[in-house]
This record gives C-alpha cells, structure tokens and sequence, in this order.
C-alpha cells in the first residue's frame, strides 16, 4: 500500500527547490515546439537538456513530487544551442552544433520577472526567466545566451580566436555553475517561496547550496530553516571534480564553510558536498555502495544513502501494457507484434534505410542499445565482437537486430572514434550493417516509440562505474527483456533467467565481467538466449510479463515516496 501523502494526511506540504543542469522538456513542450518549427526543431530542443538519463529523470522525479504532495519548484537553464549528429549520405556521422534555445523562447511562457544576478566576477548580470508547467508543478528556465549557449560547454564551445579555448571553458562552467545555483535561489526569492528542502543534482549545481557563497543570498531568512541534499548521478571522476584555492577564492566562496575539506590547498568537491549538506544519496543501492567506498568519502559513509531512480508509468509506457493482466498470451503477443510493425516501419524511414529491411527484419528480436555513447558503457564490446570470424557469426546466428542510438560529448574523442570505428566496419559489412541500426539524434521526444516497439533493451558498463541508468526502466514497463551486468541495469528489478530470486518472474539474461568489463562471451551467450526466449511463444509471454510485473517498482512514484521519507529522515 502506498504511503499517504501530505495532501491525505492534512499536512502542511513540503517545499521543494529542485536545481539541476538539466531538466528534460515535456511531451507538451516540445509538442508545441513541432507543431510551431517541424520534427528537426524538436529533437534539438529535446536534446538540448538531456544529454544523458538525468534529464528525464529530474523531469519526472518533479511531477512524482508534486503528484504526491508536495510543492516542488524546479530550475535550470535555457540552452542556446545543442551539437547533433548529422548523418551524412556516405555513411559517416559528424557533430554540429545547431539552434535550439529559439524554439523554446516561442513555447514556453514568460514568468513576469527577471533576475538582476551578481557574478562571482563583480559583474551583474540580466537574466531572462522562462517557465513551464510539469505536470501540476513549475519549471523555471534561467536564459542568458552569453552564459548558457550550450549544455556542458568545453574547448570545442570557445568562440572562433579564444586564446586559451580549455581556460574559456572552464571559467564557463562555473559561470553556469553560479547561474543555474545562485540563480534557482533568486527564482525562489523572486516569488516568494521558501524551500523545506534544496536538492542539488550533481555537482555543478552546488552554488545552489544557500551558505557556501559570501553573498545577500547565504544570511537571507527565506533559506534559513532550508535542508540541503546532494543528489550525486555518476560516480566518474570528471562528476567529482578537484578545485584548487584559487577558485574557490574567485567564486567567492566562504572559508568558514569549506575551509574543513581543505587538503593541500585544493578542495574534493564532492567530498565538500556531502559534508556541508544536510543530506546525499546515490541513485541506486550500488552506486551508493560505489560512493561510501570512494577514499574522499569513508570518513562519511554513514552520510551517504541511496534512493533508485525511476521513470514516469505516463509518458513512457504504452497504454496497452496497462491492462496486460486482462490479456491471454496471445494477446498480449500480439500487442506487441502490433507495436514492434509499426516501429519498424517508423524506424526505416528514421534511420534513412529502405522499406525491404523493415520487412526482413520484421520477425528478428530487436534489442535497443539507447544511452549516452561513452567509453566506460561499452559499445566497443561489438567492434571487438565483428573483428573475430567465430564471434561475428556468433552474433549474426543469434538473430538479432540492434538499433544504437544516443549521444556523444563533444569532447570525448576516445567515443566519437569508437563510433566511427564501428560504423566504418559496418560500411563494409552489409550482412552486420542490416543487423546493427545507428540512429542518429537518438532524443526523450522520440525515445517512446522505440521502447514501444522493442523485444529488448541492452545495458552494459564497467564494474563500478554506472550510477543508476533508466532506460531498461523504460523497457521493462514496455515488455522488453533486459541484457545487462550489474552496473548496467539496476539488479534490484533486473531478476536473470535460471538465477530469479524465488517470488520474481525472470526478466532478463546477464551479462558477466572480465577484469571489470563485460565479457564478449558472456555478452554473445546473453543474446542468444535472448533470441530463444524471443523465438519460443511460451518463454516470450512470460518474459514479457515478468518484465511488466515490476513496473510498480521501476515507476517514478516509487522513487518519489522513498525521497519523501528520507527527506523526512533528516529533521
């Protein structure tokens, strides 16, 4: 049974103030935004806050909140720009950067006011505040092009003739840092609204914290009674970054507040945050596991909890899968023949290849491989896999059919030159190039009808490096099986076929690790059993339905009442 909210209980609801880097655009936003400008306009938009899986999250965790009775506000920025992967005829994939904070500024609504917001450099700056509704909460957009032109920004960002392109970069990121941080606190100020609780998601949100700067906002009696929490989403080291003195002078930031975490005259700041915040937690029970073992942070293991992500039961399952209960196998088989048809048909258009593939295809397994193109998540398993004879045959013997999609940071050349290695090969493998699908400018507002329409999700990474991803989430509650190692997806509703805790449906098959990193071997044995479950009507059904029985458990509204009851854990 569910927790009562607030709301039930009579309660006064808690104040939430929600600051992230990003925060995924809704359906009906970027809805408006295709209507308005076209489908190119949309995906940019939809882009341009969600690089990775926190955007969707914060999103979605916002909504739950409110839903659940609370007041939440959430603030981030307005992006002026995105880079998007632009397929050339050829068969080769380059990134540029395109418009995209236009079409946001036509949709979203004005908030009556404008910020005057001092800099950590002396200057003041005007910054433009857009606002959306998030379900029956409010999201407010902070726009100031000359600060945030681009999510993220690195030396590739620097206008043409910048001397130093990597110093102009990172003096950026702590003016987005200030920006979205001191500005939320503003916003809050602006209309009045006084946080319970500050969250802040990441570690560049950490000037959201109201004490760490010597400014009007740490003394201000709005924020005096406010908890703070550390949201931490990666446990990567470029997420935990190490400031020397000298920044944190020019950031003005309070030596009473982090002068303790001071060690040879450089700062830890994760470890900072943790320690002057009320509250932090992990994103999944590994990834706090993954935190409290870090060496900057045992001394505050006890500190440091974890609360599993989730996604939104309404924006990506489809409605069919609803009433799955009250479907024969058959039904529901058919239900997601029905969905897998159409998304084929979408996709051969989407991914410019031509309507025969659809239809050969049609009856393959198909397995999403969907998520941010980074080294340590493992897409060069396949390069590894195709350069070996026995194994490429291996895969191709399997049957299935991989659509890999998602983003790569403009500033990660060991990724870009893994995707390029692998689309090069296929180039030249016609029988692989029909087998593995790169859809470019992969985005959360198209991303529903590839989890419609697949049989699996593939979610793979190096031990110990992956916080909590979501898109097996999405999968699930769609009826896909998961092909996954621990890191990749979640264990807790990941339950492996021949090794299901007993009282689970399996949902899954697992992926094992040599020396920290998924094995080609484990990964090609997954696959095919993958494609026999798919193959044999009676294990399909129940794969299908032990997927959706933990829907329950991977929805958003689970999340949000377990942040609500540690929120509530720290008076």
């Amino acid at each position: 049974m569910n927790e009562p909210t607030p709301l039930q209980t009579g309660l006064s609801p808690r104040h939430i103030l929600e600051v992230a880097m990003e925060m995924s655009l809704t359906p009906e936003i970027l809805s408006a935004v295709e209507k308005r400008f076209g489908l190119e306009a949309a995906q940019a938009a939809g882009m341009s806050t969600s690089v990775g899986g926190i955007g969707p999250l914060l999103r979605e965790r916002v909504i739950a909140q409110e839903e659940q009775g609370a007041r939440v506000v959430g603030v981030s920025l307005l992006y002026n720009t995105v880079w998007s992967q632009a397929w050339h005829d050829w068969n080769h994939l380059i990134l540029e950067r395109v418009p995209a904070g236009r079409y946001l500024r036509d949709v979203l609504t004005d908030a009556g006011f404008a910020l005057e917001l001092p800099l950590f450099d002396g200057r003041q700056i005007s910054v433009k505040v857009w606002k959306a509704p998030y379900g029956p909460s409010v999201v407010y957009f902070l726009d100031c092009p000359e600060i945030g032109d681009v999510v993220y920004p690195c030396a590739e960002d620097a206008p043409a003739h910048t001397y130093d392109p990597n110093a102009w970069a990172d003096r950026q990121r702590l003016l987005h840092s200030w920006l979205v941080g001191r500005g939320a606190l503003a916003v809050a100020k602006a209309i009045g609204f006084r946080p319970d609780v500050v969250v802040m998601s990441e570690t560049p949100t950490l000037f959201g914290h109201p004490k760490l700067v010597n400014d009007a906002l740490a003394t201000d009696p709005l924020f005096a009674e406010s908890r703070t929490v550390f949201n931490d989403h990666t446990p990567l080291e470029y997420a935990h970054p190490i400031w020397p003195r000298e920044t944190l002078e020019l950031t003005r930031m309070n030596p009473a507040v982090y002068g303790p975490y001071l060690r040879d005259g450089k700062i830890d700041i994760t470890q900072m945050l943790v320690g002057i915040s009320d509250g932090a937690f992990g994103v999944a029970e590994k990834h706090g596991r993954v935190m409290r073992a870090m060496p900057s942070l045992r001394a505050q293991a006890a500190k440091i909890k974890h609360v599993t992500n989730g996604v939104s039961v309404p924006y990506w399952q489809h409605p069919v899968f609803a009433r799955a209960d009250s479907l024969s196998d058959q039904e529901l088989i058919a239900a997601k023949e029905k969905l897998k048809e159409e998304f084929l048909e979408w996709l051969w258009r989407r991914a410019l290849l031509w309507p025969h593939w659809a239809k050969k295809m049609r009856h393959h397994p198909v397995a999403l491989w969907t998520r941010r193109i980074t080294s340590y998540k493992r897409l060069d398993i396949l390069e590894r896999i195709f350069h070996d004879p026995h194994r490429r045959q291996a895969f191709l013997d399997t049957g299935v059919v991989l659509v890999v999609g998602g983003r790569i940071y403009q500033r990660d050349n060991v990724s870009e030159k893994m995707v390029y290695g692998l689309v090069e090969f296929l180039n030249r493998d016609e029988t692989l190039g029909e087998r593995v699908i790169f859809l470019h400018n992969y985005n959360v507002w198209e991303a529903p009808r590839l989890f419609y329409g697949s049989d699996g999700s593939v979610m793979l990474s190096d031990d110990g490096r992956e916080a909590s991803a979501t898109g097996f989430m999405k999968a699930q509650m769609n009826g896909a099986a998961v092909i996954a190692n621990p890191d990749g997806a979640v264990p807790e509703f990941v339950f492996i076929e021949g090794a299901a805790p007993k009282g689970t449906r399996p949902n899954g098959f697992g992926v094992s690790y040599a020396n920290g990193q998924p094995d080609p071997d484990s990964f090609l044995k997954a696959l095919k059993d993958f494609a026999a479950a798919f193959n044999d009507p009676i294990r399909r059904a129940a794969m299908v339905r032990g997927a959706l029985a933990v829907t329950p458990q991977v929805s958003v509204d689970r999340t949000a009442r377990e942040m609500a009851v540690y929120f509530d854990s720290l008076k």
